[in-house]
């Protein structure tokens, strides 16, 4: 099933956006790279798969993830944060026109929608068949799925009791880093006098920030889920069930999103070389040729026009470079390295020392106007860490000495809580805005074309095997559809 999760968006991709003659092979690749899950696997017998969920496994994890993804926002619930503005905008585009799906600029150019759509794809499918409505209907339903799948694959490792199901999946949900301690730490005095429990805490480092769990569902799911549902298969997966078709599963969580994509490559690059250090079975290029070729026409169609994304490396950028390394590493401390550290005296994991060199790495480079490439390519190393924090705190504890590192992994997730707390607080206070049905994603960006949603075309070679593009429209843009209901919710909140 989270295979299936993850493949169906890429699927139906290949099948809609490229040319008959072009799609076909493409789907063929796509076959053939799933035939793992077809014939027989050869695991390594020392190390077991994970037993089968338990029922009671699929009610927590059922119950937790429709109420966790019913306070996201998907689907206009309750408040839903500022980014669904646009969001709900692609959906329309999506549902609306013809794939693959243009835009008219006033001087008669065509700009291609381009942008890391896997998330959107089955709900928009469905909403071909069924409408606007029914398409935000499912893409709350797809969002729920996801992340019950990623709650199965933690609740499934751990021992089958209530009481270690609850705890387990309590922090996954309110997995943060220490937000409050650095704006503690860095806010003008007197400014936390008047606390505010919708604030948005993540920003306190200005340049970075890794989101919390529950800020990685209500903000990003079309970033977060894929990432979750592939990190707990490779942490979940025996030994040679998994590798041969880590290639293809890379490809189709780019689709969802690239830098969500980069984060996985280390950890799918430690499974490989663990692999190959028994076998080389899987330098064979019928394991990664089929990949390769559905990979690199997915990242000619992802990569189209991205030149005008802005870029940099941070250190050194505004100021000192010392002061920038100093700030980093305090970023760094609060938001994964005591957590992180206090989890090695508990379990040892290779997968959390990479996590951790991963995180403290990515505040190195700035990619995106609000560097998205550290918020995204964080998102597979802060699962890798929120899971074996539940798989820790869920297993008894055989000493005193492990049991007092338990009370202190517990501490430190209580006060990172603050911010998956602040979240659920803004999405139950704050009230709600309807979807707007008629927007598309000129009309939301306020007339402009984005560059990390819509792409010029000058005649890309991938152009040859997409299927003719019809723009959406030829209208000026809607204007009254350009402020952010959500945006203008928060000034009048502010101005009260």
């Amino acid at each position: 099933m989270a295979v299936a999760y993850l493949l169906l968006p890429l699927a139906i991709f290949l099948a809609s956006w490229f040319e008959i003659w072009a799609a076909l092979p493409l789907l063929i690749c796509l076959v053939y790279s799933m035939k793992g899950l077809i014939g027989p696997v050869q695991l390594d017998r020392a190390v077991d798969a994970q037993p089968a969920p338990a029922r009671m496994h699929l009610v927590v994890a059922v119950l937790i993830a429709c109420a966790w993804t019913a306070c996201g926002g998907t689907g206009h619930l309750v408040f839903a944060n500022a980014d669904w503005h646009v969001r709900d905008a692609v959906l329309h585009d999506l549902v609306t026109g013809p794939w693959p799906v243009a835009y008219l600029t006033p001087d008669g150019a065509t700009r291609l929608l381009r942008a890391p759509i896997g998330f959107y794809l089955p709900a928009a499918l469905v909403g071909k068949w069924a409408g606007l409505m029914a398409a935000h209907a499912a893409m709350a339903a797809w969002t729920a799925a996801g992340a019950t799948l990623f709650l199965l694959q933690v609740l499934s490792s751990i021992p089958s009791r209530l009481g270690g199901a609850l705890v387990a999946a309590a922090v996954i949900v309110l997995f943060s880093g220490l937000d409050v301690v650095g704006i503690l730490l860095h806010a003008p005095a007197g400014a936390t006098a008047h606390w505010d429990f919708t604030w948005h805490l993540e920003w306190w480092a200005e340049r970075y920030q890794y989101s919390s769990m529950t800020t990685q569902l209500f903000w990003v799911p079309n970033h977060a889920l894929c990432g979750w549902v592939v990190m707990g298969l490779m942490m979940r997966s025996a030994r040679g069930a998994l590798e041969p078709m880590l290639p293809i599963l890379i490809v189709a969580v780019a689709l969802c999103s690239p830098l969500t994509a980069l984060g996985v490559v280390p950890f799918a690059l430690l499974r490989v070389g663990e692999a190959m250090r028994r076998s080389l079975a899987l330098a064979h290029p019928r394991v990664w040729v089929p990949a390769s070729i559905v990979g690199l026409v997915v990242a000619a169609y992802l990569t189209l026009d991205s030149s005008r994304i802005p870029r940099s490396w941070t250190v050194g950028s505004g100021s000192s470079a010392l002061s920038d390394l100093a700030r980093q590493s305090e970023f760094f401390v609060l938001e994964a390295g005591l957590v992180g550290g206090v989890i090695l005296t508990l379990r040892r994991s290779r997968t959390v020392v990479l996590a951790l060199v991963v995180l403290a790495l990515l505040p190195l480079v700035s990619f995106g106007e609000a560097n998205d490439f550290v918020m995204r390519a964080s998102i597979p190393s802060l699962a890798a860490l929120a899971m074996e924090a539940a798989r820790a705190l869920a297993a008894p504890a055989a000493t005193a000495a492990l049991n007092a590192k338990k009370i202190l992994l517990g501490a430190l997730l209580a006060i990172g809580a603050v911010t998956p707390f602040q979240e659920f607080a803004r999405a139950t206070v704050l009230p709600r805005w309807p979807i707007n049905a008629r927007a598309t994603l000129v009309d939301a960006a306020c007339g402009r074309y984005p560059p990390h949603y819509a792409a010029r075309l000058d005649g890309q070679p991938i152009v040859r095997l997409l299927r003719p593009p019809h723009p959406l429209f030829s209208d000026p843009p809607d204007t009254s559809a350009c402020e952010n209901p959500a945006i203008e919710i928060e000034r009048e909140r502010d101005i009260r």
